[in-house]
């Protein structure tokens, strides 16, 4: 007899474990070598510093990768915030979120930065670090620009939501979404909350996102949420914006 297929999160969770069973291994190890660097820190010693915060930014790194839930500062369930339907509702960004984010990256750009300005390291190893230098402590920056701006938010109306960033916003109609999943493109990379929006679609755009995670659009932000508790959010108020369209469209004085 034909077994029916495994649902989708019955098939994730084996991976998923791994993932965290391999962040779990990353703390231990972290955690050892903050402590050795702590160690050479005492006993005088140059590179005591930079091994200290590399190691320490590794291990909240994958705090924050195995409780993910430390930064989310909105307990309120998908019912509950479904009751401001049609809103207009705003999700806020967490600046906890951003800040902590900053400072790892921050970290990271650091240690790289310290190792190029006090070792003697080869052309083609310098040529390798200046790049990634400038990309986490460029990102540290921009990480600091948004959460001091404010203004990263999620608007849920009657017709669509608009996902505002710092510099643009993006508005996206209901009608044109389709269901909202979770998904985690790789063991390396964080949740996403992953969509079809027709519009990107007619736009030709759709390529390189889809490749990567199967959809044409994405939402990396939670606004305050976990993952799981927004996708569910925006699933039950885009259904109940459609279902009233439905309704709308049958009224005999709408033919």
């Amino acid at each position: 007899m034909t077994q029916p297929p495994a649902p989708p999160t019955a098939q994730r969770q084996p991976s998923r474990r791994l993932a965290n069973l391999l962040f779990y291994v990353c703390l231990a190890i972290s955690l050892t070598f903050v402590y050795l660097g702590s160690q050479m820190i005492r006993d005088g010693a140059d590179a005591g510093i930079p091994v200290t915060l590399f190691f320490g930014v590794c291990a909240a790194t994958a705090v924050l990768q195995i409780w993910p839930q430390l930064l989310q500062r909105d307990s309120r369930s998908a019912a509950t915030l479904l009751a401001r339907y049609p809103g207009p509702l705003e999700l806020k960004a967490a600046k906890g979120k951003l800040l902590a984010f900053s400072l790892l990256s921050a970290g990271f750009g650091g240690v790289i930065l310290w190792m190029l300005l006090q070792e003697s390291l080869p052309p083609l190893k310098q040529l390798i670090l200046w790049p990634g230098a400038a990309f986490f402590l460029l990102g540290a920056v921009m990480l600091l620009v948004r959460a001091a701006k404010d203004d990263i938010g999620l608007r849920l109306g009657r017709d669509g939501f608009q996902a505002r960033q710092v510099w643009n916003g993006r508005t996206i109609r209901w009608q044109d979404t389709s269901e909202f999943n979770v998904i985690r493109a790789s063991r390396a990379v964080p949740k996403l909350i992953v969509f079809d929006d027709a519009a990107v679609e007619r736009s030709g755009t759709a390529g390189l996102n889809k490749h990567f995670v199967g959809r044409n659009s994405s939402l990396g932000e939670t606004y305050g949420l976990t993952h799981e508790a927004l996708a569910d959010l925006l699933n039950a108020w885009r259904k109940r914006a459609l279902e009233q369209d439905a309704i709308f469209t049958r009224w005999p004085d709408n033919q």
